[in-house]
């Protein structure tokens, strides 16, 4: 359970650095089809309430891969479906463009999803080879 709250820190602390970054622009960048960041963000949150860790860890850039096992997730997801329950549906989905601290183009999806308990919100980034480099659950 350490373990899980260590990495629940670096998570935010991630998070905190993409919002502290300076984000320029939320306009998507010439190299992301909108169509694409979603149906790509969809599935990817579609594969974590299969319970398809190894496909979402799949999706991630070899930095992502290697600072987060399938079994990490698996442990992640178990916690949060006791305080979600089943999906239901997807609410609504959001895609903005952002720009790292290097300037590096990312894609940023925003997808709210319901279930029995309670909604979640994905927020999942993508590089321009569409690989996964942030994924937070709240």
């Amino acid at each position: 359970m350490r373990n899980l709250g260590i990495k629940k820190v670096l998570f935010i602390l991630c998070a905190m650095v993409l919002v502290l970054s300076g984000c320029s622009s939320t306009k998507l960048a010439e190299a992301f089809d909108e169509d694409t960041v979603k149906e790509t963000a969809q599935e990817a949150v579609g594969y974590l309430i299969a319970g398809e860790y190894d496909k979402d860890i799949e999706m991630m850039n070899v930095t992502m891969q290697e600072a987060l096992s399938a079994e990490d997730l698996a442990a992640t997801m178990e916690t949060m479906n006791e305080q979600t329950g089943a999906f239901k549906e997807y609410k609504s989905i959001a895609v903005v463009g952002q720009q790292d601290a290097q300037g590096t183009d990312m894609a940023v999806a925003v997808i709210v999803a319901s279930f029995e308990k309670r909604n979640v919100t994905y927020t999942i980034s993508f590089n321009t080879d569409m690989e996964m480099i942030g994924l937070w659950m709240k």
